[in-house]
Formats: C-alpha cells, sequence, structure tokens
C-alpha cells in the first residue's frame, strides 16, 4: 500500500494528539527531563577532565593532579548513573501509563462502532492497530523521543565545545554534517513507506490467520489446511520481502551515516596531528577534540536511526487515529427520553421504516409499517435477504433506519439512551456468543449484581443447571474460547439462562434453537417457552415449523411486509408463505425418504 508523500513536520504531528494523553505524567517527565539534561552535561564535560588529566600526566607531569582527576570522574560517572536511571524509569512509567489509556480510548472506540462498522472491516485488522501499532508508538515514546533529546543536546553542545576550542577542527567536523542530513531524509522517507506496508500486510495476515482459527472445522473438514498455511505464507513472504527492503534502506542509512561522521573523525584527526607536530595544540586538547567528534558522530548516526523509526511511529500513530476519528454512527443522545418502567412486554411499533446499510446499496426495508403488541410473540418469515434480521435490529438500534421511526411503548428508540434501551431487549443468537472464562462469568455478563440464588433459578429455567453441576468445577469451569468445551445444544443454553437473568421486556430469538440434535433441540425450546413468557417476541424464522405456534407470522418479500397472519391464514391467503412452506416441507420429506431402506 502506497503512501502519500508527507512533510517532515506530518512526522511529528502524532506528538500533538498524544499531548492530552501525556500531560497527567507531565511532572514526572519534567524532572526525567532535567535528570537527562544534567546527566547529558556530564557526557559533554568528560572529553574536558581526560584533557585536563592528559595535560597534567604529560606536560606538568603532576601525580596528584591526575589522581584528584580520576576521582572526579568516578564520582561524575557514578552520578550519571544514578541520573540515568531515574530518567529511564520515570519516562518508562509515564509512556506505560501513556500507552494503558491510549489502547483504553482505542478500544473504547471500537466497542462503540455499530455492526456495520465491523462488517466492513477484518477483526484481524483492528487487533493489529491495538497491538503492533500501538507498540511502535510506545517504542518512540520510551526510547526514541529521549534519545532525540540525549544526543541532541550532544550534538549541540559538542559543536559549541569544539567552536571554542579549535575553529579551524570545528570547520573539518562540519563537513559531515550536511550529508548525513539529507542520507537521513531520503532513507527516513523510504523507511516510513515500507513500515508502513509491513504494518498493513502483517495486519492481513492477522486478520487472515483468526478467521482461520474461528472456523478450523470447516478449513479442516474440507482438508483446506495446506492451502490455508499457502496463502498465509504468500501475506507472510509480502511482508518478509518488504522488511527486507526496509532493512536495505535502513543498512544504507546507518552506512552513509557512519562513513560520513567517522570519514570527519579521520579528517579531525589528520588536522588536529599536524598542529600538535606544529605546537599549536596540546595532546589533551587533541584528544579531547576526537572525542567530542567522536559524540558528534554517534549523535548523527542516533539522529538518523531515529528519524526512520519516527517514520514508522508516525505511520502507526496515523492508523490509530484513524480509527479513533471515525465517527460513531449512534451518538449519544443530549436529552434522552425514559422508557416507561414494566415488569411485561413493551409495545414494538415500526412506522413506515426503510433502511440501506450505505448510500450506493440498495434499500434493505421498504415502507415497513407493524404494531407488536405487549406480549405477543411474532415472527418474521422470508427468503434469505428479504430483510428480517435487519428489522429486527432496528430495535435496540444495531440500525438506525434510514427513513421512519421505531418506537418502544411509544418512544422512539433514537431518543433512548442506548443502554437503557439495550438494557430492556434480550437477543439471543442463532449461533450462541460465549466468552472465554467461567461458566458463572459468562452467566453474569449481563447483569453482574444477580445473586447466586437468581443465577441458579435462571439455569434450571433454561435446562442449564444439570450439566453444569456435572462439570468439574462446576459454575466456576473454565469453558474456552467461544465456549469450545461445550456441545451446541450446551452453549445455547447458556446463552438462554444468561438472557433469562437479564429479565429483559423484549427479546428477539435468531431461530435459537436450529442445527441442535433432537434432545437439545427440544430442551432448548422448552428453556424458550420458559423465557419469552410475558415478554415480547420477535422471532426471526428459518425454519417454518418452529414459528407454526407464533401469535403472528409476519411475511417479508423484498424488503416489504407481503402479509400478516396465522399459520392458517398465510397457507390460504399468502402465496409467498405458500411457497416457502411447500418448499421446506418437500425438502424434509425428501430428506426422510431418501433415509428409508
Amino acid at each position: 500500500m502506497t503512501e502519500p508523500r508527507e512533510p517532515p513536520r506530518r512526522a511529528f504531528a502524532f506528538l500533538r494528539r498524544l499531548a492530552p494523553r501525556i500531560r497527567p505524567y507531565r511532572r514526572g517527565l519534567i524532572v526525567a527531563g532535567v535528570m537527562l539534561v544534567l546527566a547529558s552535561a556530564i557526557g559533554l564535560a568528560f572529553p574536558l577532565v581526560v584533557r585536563d588529566m592528559l595535560d597534567a600526566a604529560f606536560l606538568a607531569g603532576d601525580g596528584e593532579m591526575l589522581n584528584r582527576i580520576a576521582l572526579v570522574l568516578i564520582g561524575l560517572f557514578g552520578a550519571q548513573a544514578i541520573l540515568n536511571f531515574g530518567q529511564t524509569y520515570l519516562i518508562a512509567a509515564a509512556t506505560e501509563r501513556t500507552m494503558a489509556d491510549l489502547r483504553r480510548e482505542l478500544f473504547d472506540a471500537l466497542v462503540h462502532q455499530t455492526a456495520g462498522f465491523f462488517a466492513a472491516r477484518r477483526v484481524g485488522e483492528l487487533t493489529s492497530r491495538i497491538s503492533s501499532d500501538t507498540a511502535s508508538i510506545q517504542q518512540i515514546l520510551r526510547f526514541g523521543l529521549p534519545e532525540l533529546v540525549r544526543q541532541g543536546l550532544f550534538l549541540v553542545g559538542a559543536l559549541v565545545l569544539i567552536t571554542i576550542t579549535n575553529w579551524r577542527l570545528t570547520l573539518v567536523t562540519m563537513i559531515a554534517i550536511p550529508f548525513a542530513i539529507g542520507v537521513a531524509w531520503f532513507f527516513g522517507v523510504r523507511v516510513r513507506k515500507l513500515s508502513t506496508r509491513i504494518q498493513d500486510t502483517l495486519a492481513e495476515s492477522i486478520a487472515r490467520a483468526e478467521q482461520v482459527f474461528t472456523q478450523i472445522r470447516v478449513v479442516q473438514s474440507y482438508t483446506r489446511e495446506d492451502w490455508e498455511s499457502d496463502r498465509f505464507g504468500e501475506e507472510v513472504n509480502r511482508s518478509r520481502d518488504a522488511g527486507l527492503e526496509r532493512a536495505v534502506a535502513r543498512a544504507a542509512l546507518t552506512g552513509a551515516v557512519t562513513f560520513s561522521a567517522f570519514g570527519a573523525i579521520v579528517l579531525v584527526l589528520w588536522e588536529g596531528g599536524r598542529l600538535v607536530l606544529a605546537g599549536q595544540l596540546t595532546a589533551g586538547t587533541l584528544v579531547a577534540f576526537l572525542l567530542y567528534a567522536v559524540t558528534i558522530a554517534g549523535s548523527i548516526g542516533s539522529l538518523a536511526g531515529f528519524w526512520s523509526n519516527l517514520q514508522e511511529a508516525s505511520g502507526a500513530a496515523r492508523r490509530v487515529f484513524e480509527i479513533m476519528d471515525e465517527p460513531v454512527e449512534l451518538p449519544a443522545v443530549e436529552s434522552p427520553r425514559n422508557l416507561p418502567e414494566g415488569s411485561g412486554g413493551a409495545e414494538i411499533r415500526f412506522e413506515n421504516v426503510h433502511f440501506r446499510y450505505a448510500d450506493d446499496q440498495p434499500q434493505v426495508l421498504r415502507g415497513i409499517d407493524l404494531v407488536i403488541q405487549p406480549g405477543e410473540t411474532v415472527a418474521l418469515v422470508g427468503a434469505s435477504g428479504a430483510g428480517k434480521s435487519t428489522l429486527a435490529g432496528l430495535v435496540p438500534r444495531f440500525f438506525d433506519a434510514e427513513e421512519g421511526r421505531v418506537s418502544l411503548d411509544g418512544v422512539d428508540v433514537r431518543e433512548v439512551d442506548v443502554k437503557e434501551l439495550r438494557r430492556r431487549i434480550g437477543v439471543v443468537p442463532q449461533e450462541p456468543m460465549l466468552f472465554a472464562g467461567s461458566v458463572r462469568e459468562n452467566l453474569l455478563y449481563g447483569r453482574e449484581d444477580a445473586t447466586e440464588e437468581e443465577l441458579i433459578e435462571a439455569a434450571r429455567d433454561a435446562h442449564a443447571h444439570e450439566f453444569i453441576e456435572r462439570l468439574t468445577d462446576g459454575y466456576d469451569q473454565e469453558i474456552g474460547e467461544r465456549g469450545v468445551t461445550l456441545s451446541g445444544g450446551q452453549r445455547q443454553r447458556m446463552a438462554i439462562a444468561r438472557v433469562m437473568l437479564k429479565r429483559p421486556r423484549v427479546l428477539i430469538l435468531d431461530e435459537a434453537s436450529s442445527s441442535l440434535d433432537a434432545e437439545s433441540e427440544r430442551l432448548v425450546q422448552e428453556a424458550l417457552d420458559r423465557l419469552v413468557e410475558g415478554r415480547t417476541t420477535l422471532v426471526i424464522a428459518h425454519r417454518l415449523s418452529t414459528v407454526i405456534g407464533a401469535d403472528r407470522i409476519v411475511v417479508l418479500d423484498g424488503g416489504r411486509i407481503e402479509d400478516v397472519g396465522t399459520h392458517a391464514e398465510l397457507l390460504e391467503r399468502s402465496p409467498v408463505y405458500s411457497r416457502l412452506y411447500r418448499g421446506q416441507f418437500e425438502a424434509a420429506l425428501a430428506s426422510v425418504e431418501g433415509t428409508l431402506p
């Protein structure tokens, strides 16, 4: 992925975005800054002390002075060690806290996005932003910026001191600086573009790996392990190739800067030697000058390395802040209205509802008008793509209607705080979603303040208590990622128990008993029968045999309501329903006949 070339100042732009997050820890950073300056000053004083030591030994022949200078050096290095320890710890502490805040803020921005946002992005790519991109930013904050200040002080201080010492040698030293800066700029831009490409390809490979791992049974059932390995290998190889190109750019940068810097040292040594032989310079002054020249060379090399790392961090920060700047499609309600309290079901009303997922896509719902009475069970049926799941998703505001109005007990759902709205609604998906953790943690996910008695009661009502008790650690049993250690029926009953504990007034069931064996389906259906009692229930039906007992059945066709009625009424007057029912009945009959001898 190629990025447009940015001016140098843009590389530091992300620091302005980070400033408010760093500000709470500024006291420690100020102290660290003072320590860093003092430690750098000691480093700059070292060549001067060495000069005096050498001149005292070789010119004055003063052994006592030599001893005192040696003790001073030991004291200075001891103080420098303490200062370096202090500033390193304080900077690390501030950086860790800042990055923890940034990761929390990034996660918060992601978790409040709508379902449509995640449908357009791969989960692996988003997790890469939280992990690898924030790690790049952390590296530049913890090591890069302190090194920039330290080497900047060394560079400026050394240049000032060598200018004071001998202006002729200073001119020789300055020859290398413009060349080194030009090389750093040229290769730094190249490194930034390659680093961005590496991060993008890594994100793609991580996304691919996560997709494979979550669908591992499908991969293995189709014996596609080798094919997936090859695809992952191709993506990793693209990242490797970009990494090798970046390594070449960095190596060229390091080599060119090192050659120019230490070439200048050779010139200084040559010119300085001539001055010593001519009696215009002492040996101690020449050694001090060489030490400063080495310091300047090292500073230039370090600053060049910092520039390439800064370019990498700048690209990572841009991707992080792009996500954090992504507008939330469901903004907070400024003056939210309260929903009426009650223990029974709530009225749901759809009034001339239209919806599309994007401006360039066709409408999924067209002019939906429907009223669901409190406590009523209404099933939504229709062919795939008819709009069943979309219509149900408008109630908890997973999406917002493009036109029209959706209300709960007479209150427009867009005028209600989304957390308060979703507290009244329980969703049981077709594929139950459980988290890595214990049974108890999963059941209490929607209501952490539930008592142990309420927890067990909900599990009993969902026919989950029996199998939970048989687990080794009971309610404290770890169930693995996505509840992998449980059967499909057990996971579904746990999902139902979780909703029961939440005590919602409205239920949305996405064919929660499908894809199960007969015994599990019976237990799940009994649990669902308890769950829907006294609640308004919206059933997304895939198998028409499961909704025959619904109070009403809504037939959707092409995003419109084709008909509404009971099963018997619709068989007589709805051609769409009759066709769907007849097709499923004939398919089921053919399946049964196919198993007969």
